[in-house]
């Protein structure tokens, strides 16, 4: 790169340190101001840094990988899991706000009791915290900026890693999620620039966007994979099988379908219910349409751009085509000067965005859930604070020696989705069934990957194919072979515990004597319904304007069409609702709950 582009990059990595810098004093106010910012946030900032989180170095060369494999039809692998983003917006982000947790493992001893919840809180802010976090940073992030600056700058592969790492670890342990989320939001609006700049360079470079339409085939930009040619065997094996695996299983079976992760940080960070959800809503819209546009039009260029013979690697000895190279090799045959400094630290937005909320969120497990909760609980604030901005350090070194050792972006995704499987059902069903105790958790989380490795030689016993829908369906059914009948045979969480959750939380679903007898059935109907309408939008908004703008203007503008009716159906309700309304009817026939919501009522009416 030349001189100038190396200029833009740095004043955008200052202009990012600097941030972190300004509001070093506003995150060291105390542990709730440097984790959850104090629970102020609004809906348009915390989805915004959802978004921006999600929106990593990654990403788009995965989205590039699946459509140069696939064609446009493998984006359903990141698609699919709308479904579950939707299903947060609707139930899980009013549940979550309502338990008042800093950290979602927290949530463990507010929803079971005793010894076995105790140790699944320790257990699982070192299985979240520490371990999957340092793994998904390595393989995700930083391995994708890597292999930017590797195709852009000529950086070896070790000198970009840890510059890549140590950049993010600085601001981050600086001033905390005030810091991230402020960062992010300015980060997003550059990486989204850059992909935007990148695929008007792609499309214009293959003639525009009707003459990528004719040089590409009508199966590389369907929207749905092709089905079998015989049996219902078949059909397992097909591209179509895999279709139905996402659909039918893999959106709800995996570790964040109730929100999970980062985004249950973003939402007990929000103001309140109401902004909780349109902090969802605004991330999956920004992250399953905004986003997927410029991406895929740039994938779907680089087909024509760039043969697969260009893209060969060679990792010990072993040859094969790195396809997720495709997307910055791009920035280096088509930008011109100033142009590549602006990708390259719009790659950079991305990437920091991403790290700083990892390891602020990591930081958070082991310092809540561990260290502080079984350590040292009686330490003051002071100390918090100080070992809270180590541990940023510590997780970006551990990540630092997992990227080092990885080569692939898709398979690591994939493999994720695949690893989770078998934990998504019961962190599903702890919402709505009482009998869900800490032992359905650990067993879930301690048999997920044996299983996993264990599959496909049972699979190949069994013999059955080996497609998506019948692996994925493998991992939630031997995974419930041993978490159900562990959930049955121990005991139940005391009645007194179900009753106080119950009471805060008020979740739908079967909860035995602890249920009110008028639980507002028809709220959760309803919001039940607004998912399915709100699913069906997202997906219309996504792919919407893709068919208008490659394969035919009647089912692009219906498609349009359709999205906006179904949008105006679900947000004019939740606009309409003031923020200190709630969003779903809390029952009156408890004495005590009337009583504290009148109490709630006088205290607003008189500040």
């Amino acid at each position: 790169m030349h001189w100038f582009d190396w200029t833009l990059v740095a004043i955008f990595c200052l202009i990012s340190l600097l941030l972190g810098l300004c509001l070093r004093r506003v995150g060291s106010q105390s542990l709730e101001a440097y984790f959850v910012s104090n629970r102020t946030l609004g809906w348009w900032l915390a989805g915004t840094s959802m978004a921006a989180t999600a929106f990593s170095s990654d990403t788009p060369l995965l989205i590039t990988s699946m459509v140069r494999r696939r064609g446009l039809w493998g984006c359903w692998e990141v698609w699919a899991l709308g479904l579950s983003s939707m299903l947060a917006v609707f139930v899980f982000s009013k549940l979550w706000k309502r338990t008042s947790v800093t950290t979602e493992v927290e949530l463990v001893e507010l929803r079971y009791s005793g010894k076995p919840a105790a140790f699944l809180r320790g257990f699982k802010a070192l299985y979240w915290g520490l371990l999957y976090n340092c793994f998904i940073i390595g393989v995700w992030p930083v391995t994708g900026m890597t292999k930017v600056l590797q195709e852009t700058t000529g950086l070896n592969r070790e000198a970009s890693i840890i510059g890549c790492v140590l950049l993010g670890a600085c601001y981050t342990s600086l001033s905390g999620l005030w810091g991230v989320v402020l960062t992010d939001a300015f980060q997003f609006v550059w990486a989204m620039i850059g992909a935007g700049i990148l695929a008007f360079y792609a499309v214009g470079a293959v003639g525009g966007l009707k003459a990528l339409s004719h040089q590409l085939s009508a199966s590389t930009l369907a929207i749905l994979p092709p089905g079998p040619s015989e049996s219902a065997m078949s059909l397992l094996e097909s591209p179509f099988g895999w279709f139905l695996g996402l659909m039918l299983v893999q959106w709800w079976a995996w570790k964040n379908t109730d929100g999970g992760g980062v985004l249950v940080q973003r939402l007990v960070s929000c103001k309140n219910e109401r902004h909780a959800m349109l902090s969802v809503l605004w991330f999956s819209i920004a992250h399953y349409c905004l986003r997927s546009w410029p991406w895929v039009l740039t994938a779907l260029a680089s087909l024509v751009l760039i043969p697969d013979t260009q893209l060969v690697s060679v990792v010990s000895g072993d040859a094969f085509i790195d396809h997720e190279r495709a997307y910055p090799r791009l920035i280096t045959q088509l930008l011109p000067l100033g142009m590549r400094g602006i990708l390259v630290a719009s790659f950079f937005a991305a990437f920091l965005s991403t790290l700083s909320t990892q390891l602020n969120w990591g930081a958070s497990y082991l310092l809540y859930d561990g260290y502080k909760r079984f350590l040292k609980p009686r330490a003051c604030e002071r100390h918090y604070l100080f070992v809270a901005r180590l541990l940023p350090w510590l997780l970006a070194l551990l990540a630092l020696i997992v990227a080092w050792f990885n080569q692939s972006i898709g398979s690591s995704f994939t493999g994720i989705l695949n690893l989770t499987a078998g934990i998504g059902p019961v962190y599903l069903l702890r919402w709505f069934w009482w009998r869900i105790n800490p032992w359905s958790e650990i067993a879930a989380m301690t048999v997920s990957l044996p299983v996993l490795l264990a599959r496909p030689y049972v699979l190949e016993w069994l013999g059955w194919p080996q497609g998506s829908l019948i692996e994925l369906l493998f991992m939630v059914v031997a995974c419930a072979i041993f978490w159900l009948p562990i959930t049955l045979g121990t005991a139940p969480v005391a009645q007194p515990v179900l009753k106080r959750f119950y009471d805060q939380v008020h979740p739908p679903g079967f909860w035995g004597i602890v249920a009110h007898p008028k639980t507002h059935r028809d709220s959760w109907r309803l919001s039940l319904i607004q998912w399915i309408i709100a699913s069906g939008a997202l997906l219309a908004t996504t792919i919407g304007p893709l068919q208008l703008m490659l394969t035919g203007f009647r089912s692009g503008w219906l498609l349009c069409a359709a999205a906006l009716g179904a949008w105006a159906w679900v947000l004019i309700p939740i606009l309409r609702t003031r923020d200190s309304d709630p969003i779903i009817p809390i029952p009156m026939d408890s004495p005590r709950i009337a009583a504290e919501l009148a109490a709630q009522k006088i205290h607003e009416s008189c500040s």
